[in-house]
C-alpha cells in the first residue's frame, strides 16, 4: 500500500484498533442473513469504528486494498463501493467537467 501523503501508514495500526479481541462475526455477513438483521449489525459494527483511535488508518487501508467483505473504516461493502466510484467519477473530470480527452 503507497503512503498518502497527507496521511503516513503507520503499519502497527490494527493493533490499537478497537475491534481487537472483538468476535469477527460482528464486522463480516453471514450468508442469506436477513436485512434488517444486517442493518442492526452493521450499524452495531460502525458505532465501534466511530470511537475507535485508528479509524482512519482502517478506512485507508480498506479503500486502498482490496477488502470488499464486512466493516472496514466504519464502512460498510456497498459504502466502500461507493466511495471508488465516486471518486473515480471526480478523477476523470478535470474542473471544466468535460472528460479527459474528449471535447464539445
Amino acid at each position: 500500500m503507497p503512503d498518502h501523503p497527507h496521511h503516513p501508514i503507520d503499519r502497527n495500526w490494527q493493533h490499537r484498533a478497537s475491534c481487537r479481541g472483538t468476535d469477527t462475526d460482528m464486522f463480516f455477513s453471514p450468508d442469506g442473513e436477513r436485512r434488517s438483521v444486517r442493518a442492526r449489525r452493521e450499524h452495531a459494527a460502525k458505532q465501534l469504528c466511530q470511537s475507535c483511535p485508528v479509524l482512519t488508518d482502517c478506512r485507508v487501508h480498506a479503500l486502498t486494498t482490496t477488502e470488499t467483505y464486512g466493516i472496514w473504516g466504519g464502512l460498510s461493502e456497498t459504502e466502500r463501493a461507493r466511495h471508488t466510484r465516486r471518486t473515480r467519477h471526480a478523477t476523470a473530470r478535470p474542473p471544466g467537467g468535460t472528460p479527459r480527452g474528449r471535447t464539445l
